[in-house]
């Protein structure tokens, strides 16, 4: 058995012993280790499935987040109407997609994600000289203001025209 009682009352001297065992529908030691082999067995199927799920939502998330990005305010009029309606199906066509494609694997959903950053990166880059404020371009949201033709560097560059505003030059 699993516990062995012993009770002895020593006024009396009367002693009971109870033995409790594990025959009342507990598992066995070979159910015990059956279920934690097939825990193991399918533990890699439960990673798999894990990482396709985040390729999936992913995808989703950066669709939704490009969306939002290039229909609000501070973009509109930014992109060009037909580069905007090229963006705008290519998302439409990835969420389609990706309604249709529940189950693809984690490598489709990845394809499709490169895919849809290959024709909105150039888009967006052109847009604003890079990909600030936009999902996963890091930066401003709505880019970086535009300073009146300033590098893209950082560095105030000279004007063309003197007329057009101040130069700023570092002096030691």
């Amino acid at each position: 058995g699993i516990l062995n009682v012993t009770a002895l009352e020593k006024s009396t001297g009367k002693e009971q012993k109870i033995t409790i065992t594990n025959d009342k529908g507990r598992l066995s030691e070979d159910e015990i280790e059956r279920m934690v082999a097939e825990a193991e067995k399918y533990k890699a199927e439960d990673d798999a499935n894990k990482n396709r799920i985040e390729a999936k939502n992913g995808l989703e998330n950066y669709c939704y987040s490009l969306k939002t990005s290039i229909s609000s305010p501070e973009v509109e009029g930014k992109i060009p109407a037909e580069e905007k309606k090229t963006l705008e199906d290519a998302i439409e066509e990835t969420i389609k997609w990706l309604d249709d494609n529940l189950s693809a694997e984690k490598e489709e959903f990845e394809e499709k994600q490169k895919s849809l950053e290959g024709i909105a990166t150039p888009i967006l880059q052109a847009m604003g000289g890079g990909a600030e404020g936009m999902p996963g371009g890091g930066g401003m949201p709505g880019g970086m203001p535009d300073f009146g033709g300033a590098a893209a560097g950082g560095g105030a560059a000279p004007a063309e025209d003197p007329a057009s505003g101040p130069t700023i030059e570092e002096i030691d």
